[in-house]
């Protein structure tokens, strides 16, 4: 089942820090935010539990693309984190230890969502229109507070054309070449795509995408699922996460 419409709407950040799994002791961040922290973004938009989050935006109910608006960008802060573990100590100074981590800097995407569940994508569009929401939105952490502006809502149809200017990130396993005649730089990387409530991953997903935002000229094939839509007469092609 395709999907005929989607709700549009830019989020953006001073600072956003979204964890790679692997790191512990200097936290770096992923370039681009994975779709189990969108999916994050959505829940307390409209005010969802956190323990069915994220089985609420899986992906065989909900549609998430994402564009990169601005350059990806990155520093180095240090964060003096207090150990909480007592709290008799928690004013101590020897008890606060300096940490490096690594934030992205002037963050912000473009964010293309529709549901199956229409009560639910109904209640995300009065909030967009509203610019209200159930919790603050943060970029990946809670000292990365955000803002967003709703764009609008567009209809979407699938194309079974394969050779497009690709907008948002798409998973390589969808491209089936790339064409370079245009200058881009592509980066590449393997997020965490799917959750169950429990919080257990279920599916890590390689996604491509130019640094800059631009469009990616490319040709797909029969595991693509491209989209196209018109917003202020400017077509864009966009692929689920």
């Amino acid at each position: 089942m395709s999907y005929s419409k989607v709700l549009v709407f830019d989020i953006w950040a001073d600072y956003g820090h979204f964890k790679k799994y692997f790191t512990n002791m200097s936290p770096l961040s992923f370039s681009i935010p994975p779709r189990t922290v969108i999916a994050g973004i959505l829940g307390a938009l409209v005010g969802i539990a956190k323990d069915i989050n994220p089985e609420t935006f899986d992906k065989e109910k909900a549609f998430i693309a994402m564009k990169i608006n601005n350059e990806v960008k990155k520093t180095k802060i240090a964060i003096n984190n207090i150990g909480a573990d007592d709290i008799k100590k928690i004013h101590w100074f020897e008890y606060r230890k300096p940490t490096n981590y690594e934030f992205l800097k002037d963050c912000s995407y473009r964010l293309f969502i529709a549901t199956r569940d229409q009560d639910l994508y109904n209640k995300i569009k009065n909030n967009l229109e509203q610019h209200s929401s159930h919790y603050t939105l943060n970029m990946g952490i809670s000292a990365c507070i955000a803002n967003y502006k709703y764009i609008g809502e567009y209809n979407i149809e699938r194309i079974d054309e394969q050779a497009v200017e690709i907008d948002t990130v798409i998973p390589s396993e969808c491209i089936e070449q790339i064409d370079f005649k245009k200058e881009v730089e592509l980066q590449k990387a393997k997020l965490p795509n799917q959750m169950t409530n429990q919080r257990v991953v279920t599916e890590y997903r390689e996604f491509i995408y130019e640094v800059k935002g631009n469009k990616i000229s490319i040709i797909g094939n029969d595991k693509s699922e491209i989209y196209k839509l018109n917003i202020a007469d400017e077509d864009y092609f966009i692929h689920p996460m």
